[in-house]
């Protein structure tokens, strides 16, 4: 299935195979704003340079969903639920196809 949006994500929200999303209804990606809802398939990204500065990219796929209880008393209303793909380096994306 085709992820329909690709929003910027802080990754330091990253509780195992959840990403914290939004503290609002809605994100925003390339084009503007995202409503958010359940079940919406997204990318989620953040530029990761290594230590050297060359540019890297973290990803995440998967599933919008209401934060669980634990999120929410933090403020979090909306998490990606991530796929079994996890959390990756775009680099190691390229790489693994070369």
């Amino acid at each position: 299935m085709a992820h329909e949006y690709k929003i910027r994500a802080d990754f330091n929200g990253l509780f195992g195979d959840i990403l914290c999303l939004s503290h609002e209804e809605a994100c925003f990606d390339e084009s503007g704003t995202v409503l958010l809802r359940e079940g919406l398939m997204i990318t989620a990204y953040e530029d990761d340079p290594d230590i050297d500065g060359t540019p890297d990219v973290l990803i995440a796929n998967g599933k919008v969903a209401h934060a669980p209880d634990w999120l929410q008393c933090l403020g979090s209303k909306w998490v990606l639920m991530i796929d079994k793909n996890g959390v990756y380096h775009q680099s190691e994306r390229t790489t693994e196809s070369e």
